[in-house]
């Protein structure tokens, strides 16, 4: 009894499930009434326990494991996956949810993890009676990883295009890509405003209307990038400055490159001594001035000819440039003449920018 007790115990266990005791009556071919509500221990002893000791004993340690995985994949993935939801958000200037929010990180996050887990179990002895169950999940929560990575991919491409291609100066240079834009915009907002509806991950990511339209949108928004990285080539061609440009600058320069003053906080991205410019009182788009700030002071030098700033922006940069450095040329040029002309340094000085100063001195 010092023997069997011990493997009673062990059967006891609510680890033990119904295929628990169907392997052990197959095992002992012994009819075992487990499942009668006046199932005895006098029943169980009939069979010869002590016979197959260490076999028993491997299969109630198998019950264990195989409870705690069952736990696990039920209670930390399977339910997981039934109330997790996707944060949809507004945009700038859009009047409806459009973004995939911030808990997508934690999201991409637990899906890598989830599938590192499934992948452990997958891989252990006990996982039998669980396989077909834990190989479903694997390949659900792939093919979610997968639809999440490449619909975060087309919201990358969409945010990048969305202010470019539906307001400004670019819209209206590339008509053509505009209105392919407005039709990917268009079919975006859709899948977005179902995915707000949904939100629960496994259904969103599951839903073929979304997963055979981000292929598309994809292919459709990688074209506009094209053609607008093409446009953009040829705006630094015709001014090299704007190489020195992210594309996040260069393109918010060129969306409001018909309305100058619209430009002034970006004139120090593209000169490295003109913070802002200054127009004619009575031609607002003619540029008299050009200046730079130095914290609290700031220092200007007036062109020597207007510069008119019409048409394209690049091309008026371009003679803004040019006129700059004419203008440059001539005040270093009066500088070494006039530099011992004043009575006083001091005189000189004030006269002059600090550096053509510097230089006549």
């Amino acid at each position: 009894m010092t023997e069997i007790i011990p493997l009673v115990a062990a059967l006891a266990k609510p680890s033990i499930r119904p295929r628990h005791w169907e392997e052990i009556i197959e095992m002992t071919k012994e009819e075992i009434p487990y499942t009668s509500e006046t199932f005895t221990l006098d029943q169980l002893l009939k069979a010869p326990l002590l016979q197959f000791k260490d076999d028993i004993e491997d299969i109630t340690e198998s019950a264990d494991k195989q409870l705690k995985l069952e736990k696990s994949l039920n209670e930390d993935i399977i339910d997981y996956w039934e109330e997790a939801e996707l944060e949809i958000k507004m945009w700038k200037g859009i009047e409806q949810p459009c973004l995939l929010g911030g808990n997508i990180q934690d999201i991409q996050e637990k899906l890598e993890e989830h599938i590192m887990m499934l992948n452990q179990f997958n891989a252990v002895r006990h996982v039998t009676p669980f396989k077909p169950q834990v190989l479903y999940q694997i390949g659900l929560i792939s093919d979610v990883a997968d639809t999440v990575e490449k619909w975060l991919k087309v919201q990358t491409l969409w945010t990048n295009l969305v202010s470019v291609f539906t307001s400004g100066d670019i819209a209206k240079q590339m008509p053509t890509e505009s209105k392919s834009f407005k039709k990917i915009n268009s079919s975006w907002l859709k899948i977005m405003e179902r995915a707000a509806e949904g939100k629960n991950v496994i259904k969103v990511c599951m839903n073929d209307i979304l997963r055979n339209s981000l292929g598309g949108l994809q292919e459709g928004l990688e074209v506009c990038q094209k053609k607008l990285d093409h446009y953009l080539e040829t705006k630094k061609m015709i001014f090299p400055r704007f190489y020195f440009c992210s594309n996040a600058d260069l393109l918010k320069i060129l969306s409001v490159g018909s309305d100058p003053n619209m430009v002034q906080d970006d004139f120090e991205k593209l000169f490295a001594a003109i913070n802002r410019v200054r127009f004619d009182e009575q031609d607002r788009r003619l540029i008299v001035e050009i200046y730079q700030v130095m914290g609290v002071c700031e220092e200007s030098v007036l062109l020597a000819e207007g510069v008119h700033a019409e048409g394209n922006i690049e091309e008026w940069l371009v003679k803004l440039q040019n006129e700059m450095q004419r203008s440059v040329r001539g005040i270093c040029s009066r500088g070494a003449q006039d530099c011992f002309s004043y009575a006083t340094l001091h005189e000189f000085v004030s006269q002059y920018p600090s550096a053509v100063a510097l230089l006549g001195i």
